[in-house]
């Protein structure tokens, strides 16, 4: 996977999260894929990513920028990690941006495409007290 092929999957996750899109977001993840949001059960394949997605959208997400650091290759999977800036405005509260790191696993399919089969992230905030 290319440097500029990870790139466009995280300008697929910022458009996405621009355009309140969960099913464009879920669309990035392989039938058996898993995402694992900080302070939810993990979600394993798309309809259930797709919930978790629409879940965080209609919290309030409303802007991701994703920025890949490093990308190492291993046979049909990649491996990438980055650091990512969210922006939240929640319904009746306070905007609140979250800066925090990934690690996204992507892997090949028979078609030649690739799609995410791990996808893991966490806020660089403490936690409250």
């Amino acid at each position: 996977m290319t440097v500029a092929e990870v790139n466009a999957v995280a300008q697929a996750f910022h458009d996405g999260v621009a355009n309140q899109d969960a099913a464009a977001l879920a669309s990035l993840y392989d039938e058996d894929g898993r995402f694992l949001p900080p302070n939810m059960e993990p979600c394993d394949g798309p309809a259930a990513i797709q919930a978790a997605m629409q879940g965080l959208l209609d919290m309030g997400a409303r802007s991701l920028d994703v920025e890949p650091i490093d990308v190492r290759e291993a046979g049909d999977m990649t491996i990438e990690y980055g650091r990512y800036t969210l922006g939240i405005e929640p319904e009746g509260a306070e905007a609140v941006t979250d800066i925090g790191k990934y690690i996204v696993v992507h892997q090949v399919q028979e078609d030649g495409s690739t799609k995410i089969v791990l996808d893991i992230f966490n806020s660089n905030s403490p936690l409250p007290a």
